[in-house]
């Protein structure tokens, strides 16, 4: 009497079955074209001719198709550098021959148990989109903030990070695992960044670039108002990259700016309390001409002054004044430059003073 066949023959055994769920469902988070990557590239060495064909053509059928697999074989690659030593606490142990031979499919799920760390990385970890390399270049936190003009904001991060926004800033944080990551859109904003080993901390705003492990600073970006970009450290050490190959390094009060082509200007000393004062609800001048003074006030909202002569403009002002308090500063104006303030068309405007008339020489009496 013949004996029948093994069960798993004939149809799929209580394993094959458990194995096919797990694919589906690991199938299922994957984007169909990663995922058709992956397949291809785990069969690339046994293809006949008209498989080799049919993946000609899936290449060929769309750009993404071949940038998918493009970026599954940049992968294996990097995986295939990773020290045997490390490698070797990855290594899933092989799995007994099986009595008989299995399905294609069937088989292929069960090798991906017995792969080392190289192509289970691969393959497992992240097999829809590029790979383990492309796994640790995932967001795990993704958050845009903004404020309108005249408001404020502070903002704690997950990493232990905390950042205060300016008023009119808008900036968006991504925190990846081995690095995280701000774009500053426009604005202005002061970090204090927590201290975390292999994973620095960038701000990306136009041109410049500001990488830090643990500090505090403030990146300024006014490109629209007065076509520049500021950077100032109040505590630890930031790198500042400019254009090209332009860079400097910035201590605890160093600050540095720069023009919208990230060209560097010299590193410049910082008073002490001039590092983002808008957090105590002030702004502090230095020798800045009086147009470009209202220009600041007026990033916090409506002043009420103009100033219609290119002269007055030019003025140079200095101090430092309260952003709630506006008329305290046009009652300083006349004390500190030449100027008037009249009111004409609804507005305050800001004119030279009248020129004193020259005093007329004094009458002598005549002589008896």
């Amino acid at each position: 009497m013949t004996a029948l066949p093994p069960r798993h023959a004939f149809g799929p055994s209580a394993q094959d079955e458990a194995d096919l769920r797990e694919h589906a469902n690991f199938a299922a988070t994957q984007a169909p074209v990663a995922l058709a990557a992956a397949t291809w590239f785990s069969r690339r060495g046994n293809l006949d001719a008209q498989q080799q064909a049919e993946f000609a053509a899936w290449l060929a059928a769309d750009a993404q198709h071949a940038q998918a697999y493009a970026r599954l074989k940049d992968t294996h690659r990097v995986a295939r550098r990773i020290p045997a030593q490390v490698a070797a606490r990855w290594e899933v142990p092989r799995a007994a021959p099986a009595p008989a031979p299995r399905r294609p499919l069937l088989r292929s799920l069960r090798s991906l148990r017995a792969l080392p760390y190289a192509a289970a990385a691969m393959l497992l970890l992240s097999v829809g989109a590029g790979g383990y390399q492309w796994w640790q270049q995932q967001a795990v936190f993704s958050q845009s903030y903004a404020t309108m003009r005249g408001q404020r904001l502070a903002v704690a991060l997950p990493d232990g990070s905390k950042v205060q926004l300016d008023t009119a800033t808008q900036l968006h944080v991504t925190l990846y695992r081995q690095r995280r990551e701000v774009r500053l859109a426009h604005g202005e904003a002061l970090f204090q960044v927590q201290a975390k080993q292999g994973q620095p901390f960038d701000v990306l705003s136009d041109p410049l670039k500001v990488t830090v492990v643990g500090t505090q600073f403030s990146v300024r970006n006014t490109l629209e108002h007065d076509g520049k970009l500021r950077v100032a450290v109040q505590h630890g050490h930031v790198r500042v990259a400019g254009a090209g190959q332009d860079q400097v390094d910035l201590r605890a009060g160093q600050g540095v700016s720069s023009d919208a082509g990230g060209r560097l200007s010299d590193v410049a000393s910082l008073a002490p309390d001039s590092v983002a004062p808008w957090r105590t609800g002030r702004v502090t001048f230095d020798n800045v001409p009086l147009g470009a003074a209202l220009a600041e006030f007026e990033r916090y909202g409506d002043t009420g002054f103009v100033v219609r002569d290119p002269a007055v403009a030019q003025l140079r002002i200095g101090g430092s004044f309260s952003l709630t308090q506006l008329d305290r500063f046009a009652a300083a104006l006349p004390q500190l430059l030449p100027v008037q303030i009249v009111r004409s068309g609804g507005a305050n405007e800001i004119r030279m003073a009248a020129k004193m008339p020259a005093q007329a020489p004094a009458m002598r009496r005549p002589e008896k």
